[in-house]
């Protein structure tokens, strides 16, 4: 459907992420507002939208690793070296603007342990 070059820069959104990034935005809208958009500022509505998008980005980046491998000759792939943290550190910053903390109320956190 596309073509693979580095695993996170591509226009045409293949269909299982489009239905990931709609689960992705339905959470947020919820965790934020209980469940409705209407309920958002334009701003939250903008954080979640660029939180969106860069979540697709780094799970496309995340399926090409692990299709691809971590290492390319002796360095890391490159969009895991120039990309994938700022993408994350992103994301971390905008969910502290709109409040999104660890634990949410009345969510239990989820620890690698645990599973």
């Amino acid at each position: 459907m596309f073509k693979v070059t580095h695993g996170g820069y591509i226009i045409n959104k293949p269909v299982k992420m489009r239905r990931y990034a709609s689960l992705v935005r339905k959470a947020l809208i919820e965790d934020i507002s209980g469940g409705t958009e209407a309920d958002l500022s334009a701003q939250q509505i903008v954080l979640i939208d660029s939180i969106v998008d860069m979540q697709v980005i780094c799970k496309m980046m995340g399926e090409y690793v692990a299709e691809k491998g971590v290492m390319k000759g002796e360095n890391l792939q490159p969009c895991l070296m120039n990309s994938y943290l700022a993408y994350k550190n992103s994301i971390s910053r905008h969910l502290a603007l709109l409040g999104i903390h660890k634990n949410i109320e009345g969510k239990k956190e989820i620890y690698l342990e645990d599973m």
